[in-house]
């Protein structure tokens, strides 16, 4: 819960919710999250379309099945009462700074950022992040076109939120449109 003056908490989804599991109001939601181990009874959550919670719920039991979470919520002991939440998507509040992992950003605090080599030259802007075949990709907006640029420490040195910037070092070729292979 926020105290006095403190702002909203940012919702961000975490789950779909699926089809009722047995007779006592357990669901099962896909897990849409890098940090599952947040999940766990007596949680409030957040319930409702895409763009953000319109209901607020309490995890009465939670426990992995078959890669999805089983979920009960407190007050819920019908199928039929749960079955109204299939299709929504399960929100928490991001976590906060001290309570991420070094190095951990949400693609939202990334979108907007500059790319900035070490010699201070703009090389583009964070579009957005995208899961490759073993890799997240920033993608990078540059003189009207995209790149992917792998999200690895050999290329991307920092991110200083503050100042806006994401500094990379990208190898010869990757956001040049004359890159030849072979």
């Amino acid at each position: 819960m926020k105290g006095p003056g403190e702002p909203a908490p940012e919702w961000l989804i975490v789950g779909r919710v699926g089809k009722p599991h047995g007779v006592h109001g357990s669901v099962l939601v896909s897990i849409i999250t890098d940090f599952p181990q947040r999940m766990r009874a007596e949680l409030e959550v957040g319930v409702g379309p895409e763009d953000g919670p319109t209901r607020h719920m309490t995890i009465h039991a939670v426990r992995e099945h078959r890669g999805q979470w089983l979920i009960g919520f407190s007050g819920i002991r019908d199928r039929t009462e749960v079955e109204e939440l299939r299709g929504q998507f399960l929100f928490l509040p991001e976590l906060p700074p001290e309570q991420r992992p070094e190095g951990f950003f949400y693609e939202h605090h990334l979108v907007g950022l500059e790319c900035v080599a070490d010699d201070g030259q703009v090389l583009g802007t964070v579009a957005g992040l995208e899961q490759g075949p073993g890799q997240v990709r920033a993608v990078v907006r540059r003189q009207g076109r995209e790149y992917l640029v792998p999200w690895v420490p050999e290329i991307v040195k920092g991110v200083d939120l503050e100042k806006g910037t994401v500094l990379i070092d990208p190898p010869g070729g990757l956001l040049d449109d004359d890159f030849v292979t072979g």
